[in-house]
């Protein structure tokens, strides 16, 4: 009887814990695009450090710094994105200098964003894949 018992309770066990969830995984496709991140590599022609914002209105948050003729990638969530995945893009050189900001380009989740800064910051161009 005591036998009966323990395989009742092991099988209940095994069928209650699966509909519970507690061995399901979550896939890559159920993250919503809010969730997402933006890649961002920066490619620097310029002679100085640059560092690196993202502009949403008014606010601005420091993804990083570029040194000068080199490349980095940065990561963001594409939350942080302005409504309909608008985004620009401010360079600050360090050692003086005046600072750049791109156009609005818009961005959806998974895209990626390539940023080339030229020695004349003016003439950066910025490209989404």
């Amino acid at each position: 009887m005591p036998i009966r018992r323990v395989v009742l309770a092991a099988f209940l066990w095994l069928t209650v814990l699966p509909a519970c969830g507690l061995f399901s995984r979550r896939s890559d496709e159920d993250t919503s695009p809010a969730e997402s991140e933006i890649s961002l590599q920066v490619e620097s022609h310029h002679w100085s450090d640059i560092v690196v914002y993202l502009v949403n209105g008014s606010q601005s948050q420091r993804l990083g710094t570029v040194a000068g003729l080199s490349t980095i990638h940065f990561a963001f969530p594409y939350r942080q994105l302005a409504t309909g995945g608008k985004v620009r893009l401010r360079a600050y050189p360090v050692g003086g200098g005046a600072s750049f900001t791109s156009e609005d380009v818009f961005v959806q989740a998974g895209q990626g964003i390539t940023w080339t800064l030229e020695s004349d910051l003016a003439r950066s161009t910025l490209s989404v894949y």
